[in-house]
C-alpha cells in the first residue's frame, strides 16, 4: 500500500494544483461565455479533492492541502505566460496542458489501487479531465 498511498497523495496534491490554476485562470479569462468552461472545472476539482480528500481520510492517510512546490512555481510562470501570451487562447493551452499533467497522475493513481473497488470512482475522474484537455485544446 505503500507505493499506492505515495501515487493517491500525489494525486491529491496534483488536484489541489488543478484547483489553484484553474483559480488563476478564472481571474484572467476574459469574457463570461468563455469564462463557463474554466467556472465548471472549478467547480469539478473542488468536488474530486472532496471525494479523494475523503477516501484518504477513511484510511487513515493525512495529506497536505497546500498543493504541490512545483505547481507554486509554474502559477508564477503562469501569469508571465499570460501578460506575454495571446488573451483567452493562451489560458486555455495552459489549462489543458496543466490537465495533461494531471491526468498522468491520475493515471498512476489508478494503476496503484488496481482493483480496489474503494477507488473506482478515480476513472471517472480521470474521463472528466480527460475531455477538459480536449475542450481547453479546441477553446485554445
Amino acid at each position: 500500500m505503500a507505493d499506492a498511498t505515495d501515487a493517491l497523495k500525489t494525486l491529491h496534491s496534483r488536484v489541489i494544483d488543478s484547483l489553484d490554476g484553474y483559480k488563476e485562470a478564472r481571474a484572467h479569462i476574459e469574457g463570461s461565455e468563455t469564462g463557463a468552461f474554466v467556472d465548471r472545472c472549478i467547480e469539478e476539482r473542488e468536488g474530486f479533492h472532496e471525494t479523494i480528500h475523503r477516501q484518504l481520510e477513511a484510511q487513515g492517510i493525512t495529506v497536505d492541502e497546500s498543493g504541490s512546490a512545483a505547481a507554486k512555481a509554474h502559477r508564477g510562470i503562469f501569469k508571465i505566460r499570460d501578460v506575454l501570451s495571446s488573451g483567452n487562447s493562451g489560458i486555455y493551452s495552459e489549462c489543458a496542458r496543466g490537465d495533461e499533467y494531471l491526468a498522468s497522475s491520475y493515471d498512476d493513481a489508478i494503476a496503484a489501487v488496481d482493483g480496489d473497488p474503494k477507488w473506482d470512482f478515480l476513472v471517472e475522474q480521470r474521463a472528466k479531465v480527460q475531455a477538459a484537455v480536449k475542450e481547453a485544446k479546441s477553446l485554445a
